[in-house]
């Protein structure tokens, strides 16, 4: 399991790399970011599992279309492994 620091810091440039625009660590929801549409969402959800090492259960993928709080939430309890 990695530490908190490390997974933000891996987390934010995966990121801002699916959105398509830099983005800087903090709180956001996706009608904070228009770019974050479905598809790009889908995006996330395979660089999620490729960078950290994580299953993504069917039933969490909508969950995790919220915010980044909940994403990084996630990967905190079930994920972060490598």
């Amino acid at each position: 399991m990695i530490g908190s620091e490390e997974l933000e810091a891996r987390f934010w440039p995966m990121f801002s790399q699916v959105i398509g625009k830099p983005i800087s660590s903090g709180h956001y929801d996706k009608a904070q970011l228009p770019e974050w549409d479905s598809l790009r969402h889908v995006e996330l959800v395979f660089a999620l599992e490729e960078t950290f090492g994580v299953s993504v259960p069917r039933e969490r993928i909508a969950e995790l279309y919220s915010d980044t709080d909940t994403i990084l939430g996630f990967l905190r309890e079930d994920g972060s492994k490598s």
